[in-house]
Parts: structure tokens; sequence; C-alpha cells
């Protein structure tokens, strides 16, 4: 009900812009008509129309036009109004996409700064590090391993997905290892043995191949 009325007071509030010099020029424009037929045809009036008859059409006449300005704006006001919402709409949706767009170059700068200068970092530690749990959905995260992996890193699930842990459940996963109890996402191997447990807990089968996952077990002792 309150949204409705948000909307009528819209509508009212456009019809009435600018309507008072609109309504104002339409009245002078009929009473000057109307004043000039009488001028010229003063006998016709006379005998035709009475007195009372001529003050009504002289005064109120011009003020009904003026109104009915308003009446035909009140009346095709749902258009621009769509068009005003939409406007603004687009323009959000535009700031949205620059702010989720620069959080996630701000995750990829971060992480390959960690990379960079810890050489012996895995990818996964470096994301992990960077916040890539803040992210707002897989979406992101992905853009943000595939820029990682495209500087030359290894891809931060490397070893662990598809078979443990499938792309739709990578952003759950980081803020699983981060906030779970007895879990440093950010160094050692707890994050390998969390994605077998959520590959377990999950109901994923087991991979056929684990030579990736062995791969990443072996670089994280080695490191």
């Amino acid at each position: 009900m309150r949204s409705f009325l948000s909307y009528l007071s819209q509508r009212c509030k456009w019809a009435l812009k600018g309507t008072g010099a609109v309504c104002g020029c339409v009245s002078v424009i009929v009473g000057i008509v109307l004043a000039v037929l009488i001028w010229f045809y003063p006998r016709w009036f006379h005998n035709h129309v009475s007195d009372r008859m001529n003050a009504f059409v002289l005064g109120v006449l011009p003020l009904l036009a003026g109104a009915g300005v308003f009446v035909i704006r009140w009346f095709v006001s749902p258009y621009p109004i769509y068009m005003q919402l939409r406007r603004e709409v687009d323009a959000l949706s535009d700031a949205k996409k620059e702010e989720r767009a620069k959080a996630v170059h701000a995750c990829f700068e971060r992480s390959t700064m960690l990379l960079k200068h810890n050489p012996g970092l895995l990818s996964f530690h470096a994301l992990s590090r960077a916040e890539g749990h803040g992210l707002e959905s897989n979406n992101e995260v992905a853009e943000v391993c595939d820029l990682i992996q495209e500087a030359g890193y290894d891809h931060p699930f490397e070893g662990i997905s598809p078979g443990y842990v499938p792309e739709e459940d990578w952003l759950p996963f980081l803020k699983y290892v981060r906030y779970a109890a007895n879990i440093n996402p950010d160094q050692g191997k707890d994050y390998l043995d969390a994605a077998d447990r959520w590959r377990q807990d999950h109901g994923y089968p087991l991979p056929p191949d684990d030579a990736d996952f062995a791969s990443v077990v072996e670089k994280t002792v080695l490191r």
C-alpha cells in the first residue's frame, strides 16, 4: 500500500512539474481566443449567449483548459516515471559493477604481491591471505583465480578442484577454511585436509586420479 501511494505521489509530482507555467500559457491562449471572438462577434454572442454564460466562458473555461493539461500529464506520467527509475537502476547497476570489478582486481593484486615477495607461498595461501573469502560470488573468485594463473602462478585450487571442491563451492570453501576451528588456510596443508573432508561431507566421489592432489601435497611438504 505504501509503495502504491509513493507511486501515485511520483505521478502527481511529475504531472505538476512545470505545470503552472504550461497551464498558465494554455489559460491565457484560451482566454485570448475567446476574447477575440467576443470582440469581433459581439452581436452573435449577445443574441445566442447570455451575459452569465459569457462570464462563465471567460472566467472558468480558461481554468478548465489549464486543468486539462494537468489531467493529460497525469495520464502519460507512468512512462517518464518508468524511464527515470530505469536510469536510476542502470546507474546503480553500473556503480555496483564498477565496485565489484575494483574488489576483484584488488584481491588479485594482493594475491600476486604476496606470491611475488614470498616465493615458497602456494597460490591458495596467497588467495586466503588476500581475503578471497570476502568476495561476493563464485564468479568473482573464479575471475581472481584466472587472473592469478594468467600472471604466471599456479591456480589457487590446483589439485583440489574439481575432484574435491567443485568450482561452485569455491567461495563457501574459502569461508569454511577461514572461519573453521583448527584450520589455518594461510600456510601448510590444512586446506588440503579440509578439502578432503569437504568432499566427504558433501558426498562427492573420490577422484579416480589423485595425481594433482598428491602433487600439491608434495609441494606443501617441501615448502
